[in-house]
Parts: C-alpha cells; sequence; structure tokens
C-alpha cells in the first residue's frame, strides 16, 4: 500500500487498501478502529499569510469517543507550527522558514513513525527550489478515522482557503529532488532507446556532449497525479520529440536556438516544463490514474540525457548531497552516502520563472 487518501479540488478518493482509479471511496466502518502507525501526510498551499494573521493550512478536530485534533498553521514570519492531540497526548512542531513572496507554491509534508519514536516536518518552496526540514519525537499514530474524515473534508475538518492538495500515505514518503519522468519514457543508451524503468545501475546513457556515462542510481517514486505532481505532456514533433512523453512541472529541458541566443546570450538553456506550457507544443495532461510513478536518473555529473529525441536533465543533487541526514529522507536514502555525486554546476545555464516565460512567448511568436 501507499496512497490510502488523495484530495484536491476536482478529485477525492479513499481507500484503506490503497487508492486506485477503480475504486476512488471505499471506507468500511469496521476500520475506525485501526491506526495508521507510520505515514505522511502531504499537503500543497500557496503563501497568503499576513501579519497578524496566520494562515490555516488544515485544522481537524473530533470529540467522537475521545478527544483528537490537528492542526498546521503559517505565520507572515515564515514560521510553520505543527500540533497534534490524542486525549492527554500532545505533540507539536515548529520549522522556520525563510519568508517567501505571496503565492509562492509550498509543499508540505509531515511523517510520522509512531513505532520508531521519530517524525520530520518538511517545507519545499517549489518556486524557489529551497528544502526545510525539523525532526521531533514521539509523533502519535493517525487514526485511520482522523484519515477518512481529513480526505473527505468532514465537519470536523477546516482546510485553508489557499491550500490546494491533502493526500495522505501510509508510508514514510521522499522528500525533495525534482520528480523526473512517467514511467514508459524511452531514453537513449549505448545500446539503443530503453524504458527508464527498465535501466539497470552501469547503464550506459547517452549524453548531450556525445558521452556514455554509467547510471550511478535511479530514483522511482509513486505520488498523487494531482497539483504540483501532475505531469505535462510534450508533444511530438515539438522540441524533436519522435513521440510524445509525460515528465514532471519541474523537470528540466534543454532549449536551443536563436531565441534562446538572442535572449539570454546562449546557444542553449534549461526551462523547467511547466513554463513552457502553451497548450499545443507543451500542455497539463489530464487523461490520468489517481497515482503515478515518476524515474529519475542520477549520473556522477549533471548531464542532459536523450528523451525520444528530447534532452532532458539527469537528476541534480546539489546542496542536499551535503547533509547525511536531510538525504536520509530523500529517495535517495537507500542509496551509500559517500557514493553520492557531490554535484556543484548544471549541465546547461538555468532559467528562472520569469526568463523561462519569456522565451516560451518568443518560442510561440
Amino acid at each position: 500500500m501507499s496512497w490510502i487518501g488523495l484530495s484536491d479540488h476536482t478529485f477525492t478518493a479513499f481507500d484503506p487498501d490503497g487508492v486506485n482509479a477503480h475504486s476512488p471511496m471505499s471506507f468500511a466502518r469496521s476500520s475506525t478502529d485501526v491506526i495508521v502507525p507510520v505515514g505522511t501526510l502531504l499537503i500543497e498551499a500557496t503563501f497568503t499569510a499576513r501579519a497578524r494573521m496566520p494562515q490555516r493550512i488544515l485544522r481537524y478536530e473530533s470529540r467522537a469517543g475521545w478527544q483528537r485534533s490537528l492542526s498546521i498553521m503559517l505565520t507572515a514570519e515564515g514560521a510553520l507550527s505543527l500540533e497534534t492531540r490524542q486525549g492527554d497526548t500532545k505533540v507539536c512542531a515548529l520549522l522556520n522558514i525563510t519568508i517567501p513572496p505571496s503565492g509562492t507554491r509550498l509543499r508540505i509534508y509531515y511523517s510520522w513513525d509512531a513505532p520508531g519514536r521519530r517524525a520530520t516536518l518538511t517545507v519545499e518552496n517549489l518556486d524557489q527550489e529551497l528544502l526545510y526540514q525539523t525532526e521531533f519525537s514521539a509523533p502519535t499514530p493517525l487514526p485511520m478515522e482522523d484519515a477518512h474524515e481529513i480526505i473527505m473534508n468532514s465537519p470536523a475538518t477546516r482546510i485553508g482557503a489557499d491550500t490546494q492538495v491533502i493526500a495522505i500515505s501510509d508510508k514514510v514518503e521522499p522528500v525533495g529532488l525534482t520528480s523526473g519522468v512517467v514511467g514508459g519514457t524511452p531514453l537513449e543508451t549505448e545500446t539503443g532507446p530503453k524504458f527508464v524503468e527498465r535501466l539497470r545501475l552501469g547503464d550506459k546513457v547517452i549524453t548531450s556532449t556525445g558521452e556514455a556515462k554509467p547510471v550511478r542510481w535511479i530514483i522511482r517514486r509513486e505520488v498523487p497525479a494531482m497539483g504540483n505532481f501532475r505531469p505535462v505532456r510534450l508533444r511530438a514533433p515539438y522540441f524533436d520529440l519522435t513521440r510524445d512523453i509525460l515528465a514532471s512541472p519541474d523537470h528540466r529541458i534543454m532549449v536551443a536556438g536563436a531565441e534562446a541566443e538572442y535572449l539570454f546570450d546562449e546557444t542553449s538553456v534549461l526551462v523547467q516544463t511547466q513554463h513552457l506550457i502553451d497548450n499545443v507544443s507543451v500542455r497539463r495532461e489530464t487523461n490520468l490514474a489517481a497515482t503515478l510513478w515518476y524515474y529519475h536518473v542520477l549520473l556522477d555529473g549533471h548531464e542532459c540525457l536523450k528523451y525520444a529525441g528530447l534532452w532532458g536533465e539527469s537528476l541534480f543533487v546539489g546542496s542536499i548531497g551535503r547533509s547525511r541526514e536531510m538525504i536520509a529522507t530523500t529517495a535517495l536514502a537507500d542509496m551509500p552516502f559517500e557514493a553520492i555525486p557531490r554535484h556543484t554546476r548544471f549541465a546547461q545555464p538555468i532559467l528562472s520563472g520569469y526568463e523561462a516565460r519569456t522565451l516560451a512567448a518568443a518560442l510561440c511568436a
């Protein structure tokens, strides 16, 4: 199992046995005494907190049987607070983040391991690519009934006006790092194209420099197919694609040509796919199951790889790779820490969101 509950403004699903496309809502009242001892609460929201007006992310309170509550708030000063109560047991955590501009997209993870007496609170600033995290002890397990009530937005639940996605998993989910491409995407290797999910460690992939370089690790993660995880479809024959592919919105692809050289004095640049959406060459994908699998390939350096004719980035680890504690909460947790590359430069110049939109407008002109 993994994701047992998903909710956004268009889709709601809950199933203690794992959400899938065929049984969107399944909850027996016999499940009310079941607990989720290990899990993750994932929330996506935009930052709108103002002075003396904290932003409610989520509030749940139930007095059915015994008193239980869960509250997540964010202040204008960048203080994210989490508080859970179960009977006489109260657990609090506080995480301070750099104050983001209003409207910044945030992804919040509350992950707990009650038997292991460990929990983490994480915030990803999706617009500025920043990651914040704190660890605390002695979390309480989440009653399955409470998980159901939160996902179904029951009268006991108050969801913030700027909260877009709420999802619950029965596993500690990985945080950070860009997501990559959806399974079924072909990647060029020295022996020909392979679907990304069929790559093996040591396989040599073709890079934009013309060299074949070995795969050091492949991250694989299942995520809700909603919010900022919803993939974009890059359509052939644009960007030299030989077939359509699906990539995460934060996956960077290489754009070369006269527009890049004229605007930025660079022969080629890297652009997040979400900034290229024009509903012609790139569009948000709509025909999806409840969850999907993303894959990303790690090399010794940051490189551009050939996905069905399009050049897209390999995984960039960056500063997160210097922290053993942080890496342990990501999809690289199973890789020996000493073997993780310390990437210090990008394969190509990176465009900001504004620069990328300027380039996209020029490409459409």
